[in-house]
């Protein structure tokens, strides 16, 4: 993992694989760390290898006072525009849609929700209740369900409630080991970048709870295509579900495979949250 720091602003890109195009987020607060974006990076890194593309994860972050943000995020893409790198981003932390190379972002939420629906489905196809923690996705996963003829179980707390699925992805580490233990749900999806912590992963297996790896139940945006997420999600989750050290492991070997056909080794460490 390299961070490419800039000159002109405090401000430095995490980026997982050498000499690759590569796509992530861009983030902008007071204070962005540098370990956040790595694993950000690796995580996506991963979603890109399961999908067969030749790319590297990459994650962005600018420190900056809200006063002066717009001006950083544009004196941002000012400088990197100089390396000559093919560097893609969506608005994280603290950026707006607009002010990245991003497009068609309604669009791509509702790829989003709907690949995540699509893995939860492939996990547990007799779903009858589901519960969602994440307000940026809310009202999109909850059409996206009612329409499936999954009823929603609404909470101030989402993760204290019981039903079959939990979809989660309020912020990095949401669910931790003291928390998996105190979960009543079969399937957790995350909608969002490593709401798990590896600690909690090994929770889950534990209590026979699915916890579908984050870098492929978020990955319909990169497949870009409503035809094809459906195929295509719902194949690597039949694929990895019964690895024996559960999906989530079975997910990051599959990944491996490909990245070990075009990398001479692989990157050090998996996409979990510490």
């Amino acid at each position: 993992m390299k961070i490419q720091k800039l000159e002109s602003i405090n401000a430095f890109v995490a980026v997982d694989l050498e000499d690759a195009p590569g796509r992530g987020i861009l983030r902008a607060s007071k204070k962005i760390l540098q370990g956040g974006a790595k694993d950000l990076a690796r995580s996506m890194t991963y979603g890109l290898a399961s999908l067969n593309l030749k790319e590297t994860g990459i994650s962005a972050g600018i420190s900056t006072t809200p006063e002066e943000k717009n001006e950083a995020i544009k004196t941002f893409f000012e400088e990197i525009s100089e390396w000559g790198n093919e560097f893609t981003f969506t608005a994280g932390l603290g950026v707006k849609p607009e002010n990245t190379t991003e497009d068609r972002h309604e669009e791509k939420l509702q790829l989003l929700a709907m690949g995540t629906v699509i893995s939860a489905l492939s996990a547990k196809p007799d779903a009858k209740t589901a519960v969602i923690d994440d307000k940026i996705l809310s009202s999109i996963l909850e059409k996206e369900l009612t329409d499936k003829g999954i009823e929603i179980v609404n909470s101030e707390n989402p993760i204290t409630e019981k039903a079959d699925i939990l979809f989660c992805g309020s912020k990095i580490g949401a669910i931790d080991h003291e928390t998996a233990e105190t979960l009543s749900f079969s399937v957790i999806v995350p909608t969002a970048a490593l709401p798990i912590t590896t600690r909690a992963v090994a929770v889950c297996k534990r209590k026979n709870i699915i916890a579908l790896p984050d870098f492929i139940t978020t990955a319909g945006p990169l497949i870009n295509d409503k035809n094809q997420i459906a195929e295509k999600l719902s194949s690597i989750i039949e694929e990895v579900i019964n690895h024996a050290d559960g999906p989530l492991i079975g997910a990051c070997e599959r990944a491996e495979v490909f990245l070990s056909n075009w990398q001479s080794e692989l990157p050090f460490g998996r996409p979990m949250a510490s």
